[in-house]
C-alpha cells in the first residue's frame, strides 16, 4: 500500500514517515515559526501572564523523516539556541558561576543550577491505587502511570512525540499504521522490549474476560469491537501484529487519523507476558512489577506512599533528572494545602475554596499557577425514562443555569461558562455558536415545564443529583444548581455524593437518573470528547443512555475523515445535535489551580498542570 506524507491531511509532518525513508526536511525561518496558529490562550506561570499558542498546528519540526524528539520545541530555531548557549558559555566564568555540575545515578548530567542528586526528590500526592494494572481498569490507578512508557507520549501541548516507538509509517488512507520500536529498549528485569509485548498488551486490553472499561478506546482497530463484545473469540484476529521484534503493525476498521493521540494515552504500553502469566493480577505489585519507562517502582507502603527511582535499564530519550519520585497517598482534601506548606509535597492542585487564604499569603500567592484545563462539567439525564425522556424538561433544566453567576461567584472566576461539550482550547470549539440553545432563560424554562405538565414544579418527581467525590467547590457548584432549579422551576433536588468507584459503577450501569459530572479530555481530538462520551453504547460500556442515530453517523464519518476542514465541520454538526437535543446541560470549563515550589524547575508551560511522562523526565530541583 502506498504511503505518503501529504495525503493524510491534518496530521503533523513530524508524525509521518514515508516508507522509502527519503529524507524530507522542513525549514522554517525563525520569524515565521508559529505563524498562522489558531487563537492564543493565556495562562499564568510563575506569577506571570503568558501567551501560549493553541495546540492546533503545533508540532515538532521534521528531521530526516523522524520525529525531532529533543528540544527545541515549536517556536525556537536550533541555530539561535546554539548561539545563545555559546554566548552563555563564554560569559559564565566572568559571572562567577562556579557550582559543580552533578551527574545522577543513571549517568544523566544535571543542569548547572541543579541541587545535588540527593536533593533531587519530587513529591506529589495521588490517591492510593487499587492496582497499577490499568490496562485492565484505568480507574484502579489512573493517577500512577509513571512506570510505563507508551508507544508515543505527548508533549506540553498534548501532541504525540516518540515514546517506545521512535517513528511510524502510515498509509495514505490512515488504515495501516506501522510503529518502529527503539532498538535496545529493555524491561526493568533486563529482557528486551519487543513488538510481541505490545501485541500481548492490546489483546489483553480487549479480551472480554478482563471487562476493561476503556476497551472502546481501541475500537478503530480491526476486529477490536467484535472481540471486546465477545462476537469474535479468537484474540489473534485482532488487527495488531508483530512484523518482527521491533516493528508493530496496526490495521484499522476505518481510517483513523487521530490514532497517534490514542497511542500516546497512558494505556498503550507493552505488557510483560511472563510476569502477567506468573503473577496474574498481582503482577504490578512491588515485588513482581516489571516496567519499561525511565522510572521503576522501589516501594509501595500501603496506606502511606509509593516511591519510584530511575531505571538504569532505560535507554530512551526521556531519562530522568530526578533521583526519586514519591507519591504520598491523598485522603483528606482539606489537608492538601497544609501538606504543601509543611514541605511534604512540591506540587499540589488546590480547590477554589482555598483561594482566599492562598491569595492573601505572601509566599503561596507567588507560587500559585492557573492553567486552563481540558475539562467540561455538565448535568446528565437518563433520557430513556420519565421525566427526562421529555426534551422540554431537559431544556428547562439547561435554561435555569445561571452559568455566569456560578463561574463568577461560586467559583471565584476560576471557570468559564460552558454551552457545549468541547473546551475552548480545542480548535474545533464552537461553544459561542451553541450558546443560544442553552443560554440562561428562566422565563422560557418555566413555560417549557408548564407544557410538559409540571407547572411550578407541581407533580415533578423528587430528584437526586449525583456528584462523584466532589471537592468543596464542586459541591458548592452542585448546591448552586440545586438552588436554581428550586427557585426557577420549583423542582426539589437532593444532592447526593458517592466515592469514585461506586459512582462509576452506577454511571456505566445507568443507575442514576440525574447527575453533575465532569469529563476530562484523554487526548486532544474531538473524537474523545464527542464520540467516546456520547456515541451510543450498550449498558455497561457507555456513560449515558442517550442515543441519536444521526449523531452517531456524523461522529463515525468525522472520525474517518482525512480532510481537517471537513472533519471539523462534521464534528460541529454532531455537537449541535448533542446540544439541541439536550443530552446534557453544559455548565462550565474550570481552570486548574496549582501550587508549585519555587525551586522546582523544568515544569513546562502546559495547559493542564498535569505531570506527564515528558514532564517527569525534565523536572529537577534547583539550588536554593
Amino acid at each position: 500500500m502506498r504511503t505518503t506524507r501529504s495525503k493524510v491531511k491534518g496530521l503533523s509532518d513530524s508524525m509521518i514517515v514515508t516508507r522509502d525513508e527519503t529524507p524530507i526536511l522542513t525549514e522554517t525561518p525563525c520569524n515565521q515559526v508559529g505563524a498562522g496558529m489558531a487563537d492564543v490562550k493565556q495562562i499564568q506561570d510563575d506569577g506571570q501572564s503568558l501567551d501560549l499558542p493553541s495546540p492546533a498546528g503545533l508540532y515538532s519540526p521534521r528531521t530526516n523523516g523522524r520525529f525531532d524528539s529533543d528540544p527545541p520545541y515549536p517556536g525556537t530555531c536550533m541555530h539561535k539556541v546554539l548561539s545563545v548557549l555559546l554566548l552563555a558559555a563564554a560569559i559564565l566564568p566572568a559571572t562567577g558561576f562556579s557550582h559543580a555540575q552533578y551527574t545522577n545515578s543513571v549517568g544523566v548530567a544535571l543542569p548547572p543550577d541543579a541541587a545535588p542528586p540527593d536533593q533531587q526528590v519530587f513529591r506529589v500526592m495521588s490517591p492510593e491505587p487499587r492496582s497499577l494494572d490499568i490496562q485492565i481498569n484505568l480507574y484502579d490507578g489512573e493517577s500512577t502511570l509513571l512506570p510505563f512508557e507508551t508507544l508515543l507520549i505527548r508533549d506540553e501541548l498534548w501532541q504525540p512525540i516518540p515514546g517506545a516507538a521512535t517513528h511510524y509509517d502510515v498509509s495514505a488512507d490512515a488504515m495501516e499504521w506501522t510503529f518502529h520500536l527503539r532498538p535496545g529498549a529493555r524491561w526493568s528485569d533486563g529482557r528486551p522490549v519487543t513488538a510481541h509485548d505490545f501485541v500481548f498488551a492490546f489483546r489483553r486490553m480487549l479480551d472480554p474476560a478482563n471487562a476493561n472499561p476503556y476497551a472502546f478506546f481501541y475500537y478503530d482497530i480491526r476486529n477490536a469491537k467484535a472481540i471486546s463484545l465477545g462476537e469474535i473469540t479468537d484474540l489473534t484476529r485482532l488487527g495488531v501484529r508483530a512484523v518482527d521484534d521491533l516493528t508493530l503493525q496496526v490495521d484499522m476498521e476505518r481510517s483513523a487519523p487521530h490514532f497517534p493521540h490514542v497511542v500516546s494515552f497512558g494505556l498503550a504500553y507493552p505488557a510483560p507476558r511472563w510476569a502477567v502469566e506468573k503473577h496474574g493480577r498481582k503482577w504490578t505489585e512491588v515485588d513482581n512489577i516489571v516496567s519499561n519507562s525511565g522510572f521503576r517502582m522501589a516501594e509501595w507502603s500501603t496506606g502511606s506512599h509509593m516511591t519510584f527511582v530511575p531505571d538504569p535499564m532505560y535507554n530512551g530519550p526521556h531519562k530522568p533528572l530526578l533521583e526519586r519520585v514519591i507519591h504520598p497517598f491523598r485522603y483528606a482534601a482539606a489537608q492538601t494545602v497544609l501538606a504543601y506548606e509543611n514541605n511534604e509535597v512540591d506540587v499540589e492542585t488546590v480547590d477554589i475554596s482555598d483561594m482566599d487564604r492562598i491569595e492573601r499569603h505572601p509566599v503561596l500567592s507567588r507560587e500559585l499557577v492557573k492553567t486552563p484545563g481540558r475539562t467540561t462539567w455538565y448535568l446528565f439525564f437518563k433520557v430513556a425514562e420519565p421525566p427526562f425522556d421529555d426534551i422540554r424538561v431537559r431544556e428547562a433544566f439547561a435554561r435555569v443555569l445561571d452559568r455566569d453567576a456560578i463561574c463568577r461567584v461560586v467559583l471565584r472566576g476560576a471557570a468559564a461558562p460552558a454551552y457545549s461539550m468541547m473546551p475552548p482550547d480545542f480548535k474545533e470549539y464552537n461553544g459561542d455558536a451553541m450558546k443560544p440553545y442553552q443560554a440562561f432563560d428562566p422565563v422560557r424554562a418555566k413555560a417549557l415545564m408548564r407544557e410538559a405538565g409540571y407547572p411550578n414544579g407541581r407533580g415533578f418527581p423528587r430528584q437526586e443529583m449525583w456528584l462523584r467525590a466532589p471537592t468543596p467547590s464542586m459541591k458548592m457548584a452542585g448546591e448552586a444548581i440545586q438552588s436554581m432549579l428550586l427557585e426557577h422551576l420549583g423542582v426539589d433536588v437532593t444532592v447526593r455524593t458517592l466515592d469514585r468507584t461506586a459512582y462509576m459503577s452506577k454511571l456505566y450501569n445507568w443507575e442514576m437518573d440525574f447527575g453533575f459530572l465532569r469529563f476530562v479530555a484523554d487526548y486532544m481530538d474531538p473524537r474523545n470528547m464527542l464520540d467516546m462520551t456520547w456515541h451510543s453504547q450498550p449498558k455497561g460500556a457507555g456513560r449515558h443512555d442517550w442515543a441519536q442515530p444521526e449523531f452517531d453517523a456524523l461522529v463515525e464519518q468525522a472520525g474517518a475523515e482525512l480532510d481537517p476542514v471537513m472533519r471539523t465541520d462534521l464534528y460541529r454538526q454532531a455537537e449541535e445535535i448533542l446540544v439541541k437535543d439536550y443530552a446534557a446541560a453544559f455548565v462550565f470549563h474550570p481552570l486548574t489551580l496549582q501550587l508549585r515550589k519555587s525551586n522546582l524547575k523544568g515544569y513546562s508551560r502546559d495547559y493542564d498542570g498535569i505531570v506527564g511522562a515528558l514532564m517527569y523526565s525534565r523536572l529537577y530541583k534547583a539550588r536554593e
